[in-house]
């Protein structure tokens, strides 16, 4: 395959086009949740400021609305990790992430005489009807009476009957699971039927190769042009020859990044110039595109990774200036007052974008703090001196 060179500026400006950042997007919630590859889900509310990021007009309602109405669902999808995605997309999402699981998981039901592939369909008929997690295990636990789940996995784990139940995939959340604000314990339900309206009965089978691909363009779509390494991480495919396979039934082009990395990338599929203006933009708590990636050079610097990807695993809200992560952020909201609290990289580059930044953030707020009678915008020490605080 003929590999065209890519500079560092394009690359940073086609990934933020195709996540709708250069310019939020007017497309009703599922066209945007799927352009973009979905929304990371782990934090109940950070979906909403995600596609706030990305999709104008966006309120919290309009995507309430779409998960009460199905348009859009919360689920374990890539990675094993809750996303918000197109309902129309789950099934192939799910199979593929599915797959992953039951190989991870195969060889600790063997140990405990499980068969995943049955408990999983019984579980699914059990979730007819929406289930809480200690309903899932309890009843799980009934089907092997007598069977130590716990003592199968080695090292021993949480919610063991939940991973080998769930497993097999199926299960969706069901609101007010995913609703703003909401703390209220997850109920699942077969998606199958929570879904009845939006997606085809029989579910379809899709051999597993052609599944992965499926799955890979949709990636490519969200954060090409990337490497085999970033396509691995962020649909979550483990194996290289299935990757091999998936990739090779797809029409690609290959491109040759300023570190040497191959990438490749949809042949339809358009680059941005790297000269194209990049409006701030704030991000949040586990942002789907800071964690997607394997190399993340195009959107952060090395020297700031540090402060953005903890040691406890975390990924912290982001501050984004010229199509780059240039500090980070913090939204608390009691009975009086609603801040954001912003802490930028340095100081001294700050005084141009300033104005800028604050608009974004007052935006941010009147999405998150609409009814606090008191909200403002508030800067680290550090960027203190320059900007110092902006009441509205």
């Amino acid at each position: 395959m003929p590999t065209t060179p890519i500079t560092a500026d394009a690359l940073n400006r086609t990934t933020l086009a195709r996540q709708q950042l250069l310019t939020r997007s007017g497309d009703d919630v599922p066209a945007v949740v799927g352009r973009v590859g979905g929304l990371q889900a782990q934090h109940a509310d950070m979906p909403y400021i995600a596609l706030w990021a990305r999709r104008s007009g966006q309120t919290i309602g309009g995507l309430e609305e779409a998960l009460t109405d199905g348009e859009v669902v919360k689920a374990t999808v890539m990675r094993s990790t809750l996303h918000v995605v197109p309902s129309a997309d789950w099934p192939l999402l799910d199979a593929v992430s599915a797959e992953q699981r039951l190989a991870a998981w195969r060889a600790s039901a063997r140990r405990a005489g499980v068969d995943l592939v049955g408990l999983n369909a019984a579980v699914r008929a059990f979730c007819a009807e929406p289930r809480t997690l200690d309903e899932v295990e309890a009843f799980a636990a009934e089907q092997y009476p007598g069977v130590d789940a716990v003592a199968a996995i080695p090292g021993g784990v949480s919610r063991a009957w939940w991973r080998l139940a769930s497993a097999g995939g199926g299960l969706v959340h069901v609101p007010p699971s995913g609703l703003w604000g909401s703390h209220v314990a997850a109920r699942y339900q077969d998606g199958a039927r929570w879904l009845a309206d939006r997606v085809p009965h029989p579910l379809p089978e899709t051999a597993p190769d052609e599944a992965r691909a499926r799955a890979v363009e949709k990636y490519l779509r969200a954060f090409g042009p990337a490497s085999a390494r970033d396509v691995a991480r962020g649909v979550g495919i483990r194996g290289v020859g299935a990757l091999k396979r998936a990739l090779a039934l797809l029409e690609l082009r290959a491109y040759a990044a300023p570190d040497g990395r191959e990438l490749v990338d949809l042949a339809d599929a358009d680059v941005v110039p790297g000269d194209v203006p990049a409006p701030v933009r704030l991000l949040p708590r586990w942002d789907q595109l800071l964690v997607a990636l394997d190399e993340r050079s195009r959107i952060v610097d090395p020297e700031h990774a540090r402060l953005v990807y903890r040691r406890n695993a975390d990924v912290l809200p982001t501050l984004w200036v010229d199509g780059r992560v240039a500090g980070t952020w913090t939204l608390d909201v009691d009975a009086r007052r609603a801040t954001v609290h912003l802490e930028p990289f340095t100081g001294d580059a700050w005084a141009h974008h300033r104005a800028e930044v604050e608009a974004e953030a007052a935006s941010l707020l009147d999405l998150a703090a609409v009814d606090a009678p008191e909200r403002e915008v508030t800067w680290a020490a550090e960027a203190a001196r320059e900007s110092g605080r902006a009441r509205r």
